[in-house]
């Protein structure tokens, strides 16, 4: 039956593309894979409606992830809801750089990663409200100030596995955290 369903190179392409790369929203995707949005969307919702790959809101985009069994309902997702939640923010821009500056650190203020994150004050204030919401960073411990990711290890994971970090943040990662399992 699965065989069936990716004998359509289209639908194979982007299945193959949302495995490799999950949390894009459909924009992405059809801009990847050189799709019209209405073709991405048409064998994007087939893929759902067969249970190949599954969805979620980040609270602005439709964002697709692979699940681990294909054709089973009870199958155990490939991702987390954490980890979609983390994957969602690690494919924005501006939500990147703050996670790739605080991952480098114990933490940082708001003035830190103004330094580092080519944004304006208010821009950065809103991302950063945007992912305390949602669970990936904290304000740090009374004695720091800043902010600070709340599981660096997940975090790396995350980036390491869907190449999203350089090597040398691998090697940083390693070292500040021990090894790692992917």
């Amino acid at each position: 039956m699965d065989r069936e369903i990716l004998a359509v190179k289209t639908r194979k392409d982007l299945y193959d593309f949302v495995r490799k790369n999950p949390g894009f929203h459909l924009r992405e995707l059809s801009r990847a894979l050189n799709l019209s949005i209405t073709l991405a969307d048409y064998h994007l919702r087939f893929l759902e409606k067969h249970e190949l790959i599954t969805s979620a809101m980040d609270g602005e985009y439709k964002r697709f992830y692979p699940r681990s069994t294909p054709g089973q309902a009870e199958a155990r997702p490939a991702l987390s809801e954490a980890e979609k939640q983390i994957l969602a923010f690690l494919r924005q821009p501006v939500p990147l750089k703050v996670i790739d500056f605080l991952m480098e650190r114990e933490a940082a203020t708001h003035k830190e990663m103004l330094e580092q994150v080519p944004v304006s004050p208010s821009t950065l204030s809103h991302h950063l409200k945007k992912m305390q919401g949602a669970g990936i960073i904290a304000h740090a411990e009374p004695s720091e100030r800043g902010y600070r990711v709340v599981d660096p290890k997940a975090v790396a994971r995350l980036m390491t596995a869907y190449e999203l970090a350089t090597p040398d943040q691998v090697d940083t990662f390693i070292r500040v955290w021990g090894e790692f399992r992917l």
